[in-house]
This record gives C-alpha cells, structure tokens and sequence, in this order.
C-alpha cells in the first residue's frame, strides 16, 4: 500500500468523523484512474471552505490532484496535508500558464484534478448566485475530458465541526456533452456554466428532499 492509500485510510474516517459526512450518489463514484489507467477526469465542485478538498477526498476515497490557491501552501498544518493528497498551487492573479499545463498534462496522463468553477471559497452563500471562472471549460476543452460534478452541502453553507456535511456526487458529464466543438472564450464560458448549473442542481434537489 503506497503512501497515498495509507493517508486515505487514516484520514478517511477522521475527516468523516469530524464533519459527520455523508455520501450521497456514491454509485457515481469513478474508479481511480490512476491504478486503473482508465482516462482522467476533472471534478468540479463548489468551494465552502480551505478543507474541501480533504473533506471531498475523504468521502469518495480516489485520488484527485486539486488545484489549489498558492496561498493555501503558506499555512503551516494544511500546506503538507494538502501536498501529501496530491495539491498543487496556482497563482489566480497572474493566470499561472505553468499549473494549466501541469493540469491538462495530468488529465492526458489517467490522472484526475480538482478544480472549484467559483474561483475563491464563498462560505454562506447560495452557489447559484456566485460567478464563476471560465478555466474549467478551458481545460476540458484542451485536455478532452469528462467531468464529475460533486456538491457539498450543509445546513449553513459553512463547513464546521460536527456538523453535518454532505457530499452529492452527480452524473459523469461527457466531453461530448459540454458543447466544446469551438475552442473560444465563449465555448468555455458556456461549458463551465453548464458544469456549475449541474453542481448547483445536485445541491438544490439534495435541500429539497430535505426540507
């Protein structure tokens, strides 16, 4: 067992633990591509909290390569947590070229990333009134990839300790379904919406069972 599936197996249950995470769609789930070989995926999520992605990877148990925000790498307990499941940083103010080609080779060579479409964390707030960034569609487009949409949900829209927090992981989304036959601003605009609205979907019907 490498090193990775021995910080899933500690780590699994700890997070879930904390924040009484529950899976919902766990039949959705891919195999990881990694050790299957098997082409590489993006999924999208929205972005509530710095732990998302330790939260997300938890839950569904694959290994998934996030793109993370550069200053995540300067906080001294979540920086070596973060790189150890597979994070690399990004610089959003500069477009960072180098860590989109990093992602797009990665999707190329069976690895899955993870990517938040909203850019920043917007703990509180309904993901369906947020912008989001076009990069999602951008990096679909040049890599040919599927996309998992995944939503994370709690009472308050904030992640906080032993409070319930649910994982929604939706449908696959087919490359073929994100209307990516033209690679321009529009086409990527057009398809990261299209991905964030599936997110968003999988929240709102999740809270409406729920009520």
């Amino acid at each position: 067992m490498g090193f990775y599936d021995n910080m899933i197996k500690w780590l699994a249950g700890f997070f879930c633990a904390l924040y009484r995470v529950e899976v919902v769609g766990r039949e959705n789930i891919p195999e990881d591509t990694e050790r299957s070989k098997l082409p590489g995926f993006m999924l999208c999520s929205n972005h509530i909290a710095n732990l998302d992605p330790v939260v997300i990877v938890a839950a569904i148990r694959i290994k998934i390569n996030w793109m993370a925000k550069e200053s995540l790498f300067k906080i001294p307990v979540l920086a070596p947590l973060i790189r150890a499941l597979g994070a690399y940083p990004v610089n959003r103010a500069s477009g960072d070229v180098g860590a989109i080609k990093r992602t797009i080779a990665q999707l190329k060579d069976c690895k899955s990333v993870g990517i938040f479409p909203q850019g920043h964390r917007q703990p509180g707030t309904d993901p369906r009134t947020t912008e989001v960034r076009h990069g999602a569609g951008m990096i679909a487009f040049r890599s040919g990839c599927d996309v998992l949409p995944v939503a994370i949900e709690t009472k308050s829209r904030k992640l906080k300790l032993f409070s319930k927090t649910v994982i929604i992981v939706g449908e696959r989304i087919p490359f073929a379904d994100l209307g990516l036959e033209e690679g321009n601003t529009e086409a990527y605009k057009h398809a990261t919406e299209l991905i964030f609205d599936r997110i968003c979907a999988l929240g709102e019907a999740y809270r409406s069972k729920h009520a």
